[in-house]
């Protein structure tokens, strides 16, 4: 099986040579207003649309928010009322989410300072209020937190204190191993109905594209909510990170593009000889300009002549957008096979990793770095350890080759 087959030779499409329902959903992803973007929905509101449709990709896109915001701004006496309430609906429904999780953000904020534990957000309330200026905007579903790595336990105390269970209930020593090797861990509120990821690394560890904490932590900034701000990452290393983050998940929802575009639109003065520089570093090179030339082919998103240069350098960008605008706008999500590893799923992301060592690493650390699903099956002790990256691969096999006997042999250990 071939994870890493040719892609496509077709160039992305301009936007205004798409479908009219794809045209449509591009124009309304924005938070600003302009008479010659008003202009064109008004004038594509008005022919016989696909409204299933628009309605089916702009849910799963995330940007009914910024559809409601561009509606508001034109004549909709084009569109069928029930979709007008539909969209509105939704806007209100995810304001009022959004507003409950920032909450809980500036809470969480509060009792860290109290206990001198540095912390910042990035993502969620934070990108909207920065990036989009309007919690109701942007939708998001749990709150991202960073904390230094030598206080993952005490951080987690806090959150455990407030009522929070962890993704694993790990012992102390397993504690220590999973925030040696790994990145994060998720903590559920049951009663809140709240997700707050937990990271100490913003990317997973180890990659030459994984910024280092002393230089994400040397240059923060903060976002203010009515009376409190919470610190968050730099524009430059927030930008370095949804690139990434965009192409560890091959780009597959139009709201990510769409954070580029708001985060580059608020922030004209960033610092792009810096970004340069981090890019040859840590290798992002792809990285970055696959989601600046996204942002800039679909949205329009204005870029520095200097950065628009160095993506005309990869003739990859252009094959590779293609095949993402392609998979954006397919008429329903296709479902992830069970059956299939992850790394299956990850072939853009793979595509851009420009340093050998990346994509070595990237199998190394898919196939047989261990986790907590490693150790419910055998607890052994720390001398032992080395063991769980072979307990790892054969899971692994007996999961995606062995299926049936794997899910057997689960349903047998949660039995005991």
């Amino acid at each position: 099986m071939k994870l890493d087959s040719a892609i496509s030779t077709k160039e992305i499409d301009r936007p205004d040579s798409l479908r009219p329902e794809v045209e449509l959903l591009l124009c309304c992803s924005h938070t600003q207003t302009d008479p010659v973007r008003q202009a064109r929905i008004h004038t594509l509101v008005q022919q016989e649309l696909d409204w299933d449709y628009i309605l089916e990709r702009s849910s799963y896109h995330g940007i009914l928010p910024l559809i409601d915001r561009q509606f508001q701004s034109i004549d909709s006496a084009s569109i069928p009322p029930a979709i007008i309430a539909t969209i509105h609906s939704n806007f209100n429904n995810n304001f009022h989410y959004n507003l409950r999780l920032t909450v809980e953000l500036l809470k969480l904020s509060r009792l860290f300072e109290q206990r001198s534990i540095p912390m910042l957000s990035f993502k969620g309330a934070v990108l909207a209020q920065a990036a989009y200026g309007n919690l109701g905007l942007r939708q998001f579903v749990d709150i991202d937190i960073l904390v230094p790595e030598a206080d993952v336990t005490r951080a987690s105390e806090v959150l455990v204190a407030q009522g929070y269970q962890p993704q694993f209930n790990l012992t102390a020593k397993q504690q220590l191993l999973h925030t040696k090797i790994h990145s994060e861990q998720w903590f559920w509120h049951q009663e809140k109905q709240v997700c707050i990821d937990l990271h100490w690394s913003v990317l997973r560890k180890h990659y030459t594209f994984t910024p280092t904490e002393k230089i994400l932590w040397a240059k923060l900034d903060r976002v203010n909510f009515t009376e409190q701000s919470v610190a968050t990452l730099s524009p430059e290393h927030l930008l370095l990170f949804l690139c990434a983050h965009g192409s560890k998940h091959n780009w597959s929802r139009l709201a990510w593009i769409c954070d580029l575009a708001e985060l580059l639109r608020v922030n004209r003065s960033i610092d792009w000889e810096y970004i340069h520089s981090l890019t040859g570093q840590f290798g992002t090179q792809r990285m970055l300009y696959l989601g600046l030339y996204l942002a800039h082919k679909l949205l329009g998103t204005e870029l520095p002549p200097s950065v628009l240069a160095k993506c005309d350098l990869d003739r990859k960008l252009p094959l590779l957008a293609a095949e993402i605008q392609e998979s954006l706008f397919q008429p329903s999500v296709v479902p992830v096979d069970p059956n299939l590893p992850d790394m299956y799923h990850e072939r853009i992301y793979r595509q851009t990793m420009v340093a050998i060592p990346d994509r070595i690493w990237y199998w190394i650390d898919s196939l047989f770095t261990p986790t907590p699903l490693e150790w419910e099956i055998i607890d052994l002790p720390q001398a032992l350890f080395p063991l769980y990256y072979g307990i790892r691969s054969i899971r692994l096999v007996l999961k995606y080759v062995c299926p049936a006997k794997y899910r057997n042999y689960i349903i047998r250990s949660k039995a005991i």
